[in-house]
């Protein structure tokens, strides 16, 4: 009911006031056109959502830490240092036009979770993957200030634009590519519901269910959310703290950690966060224009720094 509430304020409130009847009748008018776009913008706020809560339940899972997420594991750095060559790169964007910005954002974030499970190991030590990640997030960081200052104007302007977040870029072929991606990924993550709770247990009693190799189906699914995740962020930006923000939540309410139970409300938790996030960013209740991932980190900090501060009294006690 929330969700579909926040679908039909999505499309009634905004920046400029329109009638939806009268936009309906008249497919000409101003009115249609900014229903249009504010249709687009929903769908993909509610796939954004739905690929951003589901690929961070996956990742906490799999590295068994609340903390654990497309941000702190610096998997959406992956994705924005791919972004950042294909714009900052003088003449790159040109020359490699064909095969298209999300290309390199999703090997940009692949990159990056096949280098952390390297650098990492077998052990998947929890303390030494975050360290890893920031590492990685910071060497992402250098680099991206390398190429600004290579960049032309046109390149560090659109790359700006890019890393602020925004559903405005919300195109009908984005739209369905993102969504095909997403329905594959919910497939996939449904599938593996029952050996991710058997993992959750512990390895040795996977071992002892299933004959599957442990370590292959990691790389597996974890490849399969840099894949999700890379695309999302070659169309709207790099989209902070849904990941994490959204299992974290539904855990403490459910007291549970069945991927089961989870994966419905989790996928129906992230699309209200990100179109809450929305309306609040183009300034639907305030009449304040703001980027996405501005709104993002302020409902998502405070969620983390609870877990942070619980994981600690936890340690202590």
């Amino acid at each position: 009911m929330l969700l579909i509430a926040l679908v039909l304020i999505e499309l009634m409130l905004g920046s400029v006031e329109i009638s939806i009847l009268d936009a309906i009748e008249n497919s000409n008018s101003i009115a249609n056109d900014i229903l249009v776009t504010r249709i687009n913008r929903t769908v993909l706020g509610i796939i954004v959502g739905v690929a951003s809560a589901l690929s961070g339940l996956g990742i906490q899972t799999i590295f068994k830490n609340p903390l654990a997420g497309p941000t702190t594991l610096g998997v959406n750095s992956g994705a924005s240092l791919g972004v950042g060559i294909y714009y900052l790169i003088p003449g790159f964007a040109v020359q490699f036009s064909t095969l298209g910005l999300g290309v390199f954002a999703i090997l940009g974030a692949i990159s990056f979770l096949l280098l952390l499970i390297s650098i990492a190991g077998k052990s998947f030590n929890l303390t030494f993957v975050l360290i890893v990640g920031l590492l990685l997030s910071y060497g992402s960081y250098a680099v991206l200030e390398v190429l600004l200052q290579l960049s032309d104007s046109t390149g560090m302007k659109n790359y700006i634009f890019w890393g602020m977040g925004s559903l405005n870029k919300g195109h009908l072929e984005s739209i369905i590519g993102l969504a095909l991606i997403s329905i594959l990924g919910v497939i996939i993550l449904k599938k593996q519901a029952n050996w991710l709770n058997v993992y959750n247990l512990g390895e040795q009693e996977l071992k002892l269910v299933s004959n599957k190799s442990i370590g292959f189906n990691k790389r597996l699914l974890l490849i399969v959310f840099g894949v999700w995740i890379g695309a999302i962020t070659s169309v709207v930006g790099p989209i902070a703290f849904v990941g994490i923000v959204v299992p974290n939540v539904l855990k403490l309410i459910l007291k549970t950690s069945d991927i089961n139970r989870l994966l419905p409300l989790s996928l129906f938790l992230g699309a209200i966060l990100v179109l809450l996030a929305d309306l609040i960013s183009r300034g639907a209740f305030g009449g304040m224009l703001l980027p996405i991932n501005a709104v993002l980190s302020v409902l998502g900090v405070p969620v983390i720094i609870y877990f942070i501060f619980k994981k600690m009294s936890f340690v202590k006690g």
